[in-house]
């Protein structure tokens, strides 16, 4: 250390003196806890990753990455260093106007989603047909939702990429993207003893149902909703089945006379399955926001580029001029 104006500083004689090839190298393997695969991200050989990371390893004085069963994982100290060297990095590539396309058709890449099951059911068969046609090595992992706070830790890691779906509280170092506004319709089966063409609020409040109340993601918030809107019409709902998987509900729609409240497009998901009737509601529900999340650290990354842009496009309901709606920061000091 040497002393200035009463304050000690460290000398850059200390600092380690690092080739910034090396972190190239360094984030590589991270992300793909493989030298063989880093090298090939890389367009290096498998021996020069390796003799990069021995050069590393000596520079920083720690192992950085030791060979598991589950590939090669950081140290602590790999771990601890890990976030403000890929921010740097991206910081880089920004200011040098780094605009690498993603190269989907030889791509293998893992991308995890945070995702309810009944995002799988509506929101990602398109895209992943989309996949499969133009990405055949790149692998979808669904994820359920957690606490915001889970969820900023997982995204910010770049362990999870994106959520799609409906979420109340998505605030903090995201950007976002509004996918289509959702709104409720009342489902029974096709044979159901009901009459006519529309459901009455007699009816409604008469017959037993069914209530899909999923553990994640923003769904409770809108069965909340729906309580509410019910009690201001002076009803109450005969709730017989209250599930938290959405796995058998057509079926059981099917061999009973419940009826039940969903989104529109699960319940066009619903009638693409096994035959059913569709009313709206007799009584006003709050329509919700379907949208999708990541982490600002990764906005320009090209892999989670390409993947949101796949969402926008099958599911993104265009404004003027055919544009997709804009892509806004969400860090509280940003927001309009």
């Amino acid at each position: 250390m040497r002393k200035h104006s009463n304050i000690l500083v460290p000398s850059l004689m200390t600092t380690p003196r690092v080739d910034l090839n090396l972190l190239l190298v360094f984030e590589a393997v991270l992300e793909t806890k493989s030298t063989t695969l880093a090298g090939a991200h890389l367009g290096l050989t498998q021996s020069a990753v390796s003799n990069a990371l021995n050069r590393l390893r000596s520079a920083l004085g720690d192992p950085l990455f030791v060979r598991t069963s589950e590939g090669m994982m950081p140290t602590p100290r790999a771990a601890e260093i890990s976030l403000p060297i890929k921010d740097s990095i991206e910081r880089i590539r920004a200011a040098l106007g780094y605009a690498a396309e993603f190269d989907a058709a030889h791509s293998d890449r893992t991308f995890r989603i945070y995702m309810t099951d009944v995002g799988q059911m509506v929101l990602l068969p398109p895209v992943l047909e989309h996949i499969v046609a133009e990405a055949p090595q790149v692998k979808i992992e669904t994820v359920q939702a957690t606490t915001l706070r889970q969820r900023e830790a997982d995204m910010s890691s770049g362990e999870v990429d994106l959520a799609v779906g409906y979420f109340e509280d998505f605030e903090g170092p995201f950007h976002g993207q509004s996918l289509f506004r959702e709104h409720y319709v009342c489902v029974v089966r096709a044979d159901h003893p009901l009459a006519g063409d529309e459901l009455t609020l007699q009816q409604f409040a008469t017959l037993r149902h069914a209530v899909y109340n999923p553990s994640g993601g923003g769904h409770s918030y809108q069965e909340q909703a729906i309580d509410t809107a019910i009690r201001a019409q002076g009803v109450r709902r005969h709730v017989a089945l209250s599930a938290t998987h959405f796995l058998g509900f057509t079926r059981m729609l099917r061999s009973t006379d419940l009826i039940t409240t969903l989104p529109s497009r699960l319940a066009a998901a619903c009638a693409a399955m096994t035959p059913v009737r569709i009313f709206m509601p007799p009584l006003e529900i709050p329509t919700f926001e379907v949208a999708q999340f990541w982490h600002k650290r990764f906005h320009q990354d090209p892999g989670n580029r390409w993947l949101r842009r796949l969402f926008a496009r099958h599911h993104a309901v265009l404004g003027p001029n055919d544009q997709p709606p804009a892509e806004l920061d969400l860090s509280p000091e940003e927001v309009p």
